[in-house]
């Protein structure tokens, strides 16, 4: 029977030196890197798409409203001229947040009558604006959806 290490050779292999300490500290100092830099990627995605919704439910409370104005001016047969429905600050829900919170903001439709002119012919119209503002609870910062439609007589 030989011995396992022979005193002059005094590693099983004689070609191999294995991993010293800094090499595996350089890579799990690389591979933290890289965990972290996936983490604060998939973050800021996430918070992106709550953002994202946030904007797509504002716009079609926004887009619905003015679609009720339009409805509301178009069908009213009882009526000579074009009326809008105008107010100021209505709050209505946006969107839930968590833990059956609601984000809530403020409606305001304005309606303005205006003259287009073409050539030398002048035609009146009404330009309607409506605007939703809120602001998101934990970072305060104000957010803003302007839509208008213009308006011309049947």
């Amino acid at each position: 029977m030989t011995p396992r290490f022979l005193p002059d050779k005094p590693c099983l292999l004689t070609n191999e030196r294995g991993v010293t300490l800094l090499e595996v500290l350089v890579s799990a100092a690389v591979l933290a890197v890289l965990i972290l830099t996936a983490y604060i990627g998939i973050m800021y995605a996430d918070n992106q798409a709550e953002r994202n919704h946030q904007y797509r439910a504002a716009t079609n409370i926004v887009s619905g409203e003015l679609e009720r104005q339009y409805v509301y001016n178009r069908y009213n047969l009882n009526q000579t001229s074009m009326r809008f429905y105008e107010f100021k600050n209505r709050v209505v829900n946006i969107c839930e947040l968590e833990e059956e919170e609601m984000l809530q903001g403020y409606l305001s439709v304005q309606a303005t009558s205006m003259t287009e002119r073409y050539g030398n012919s002048y035609f009146p119209f009404v330009r309607v604006v409506a605007t939703l503002e809120w602001t998101f609870p934990t970072k305060k910062d104000h957010h803003r959806i302007e839509l208008q439609e213009d308006h011309y007589p049947r």
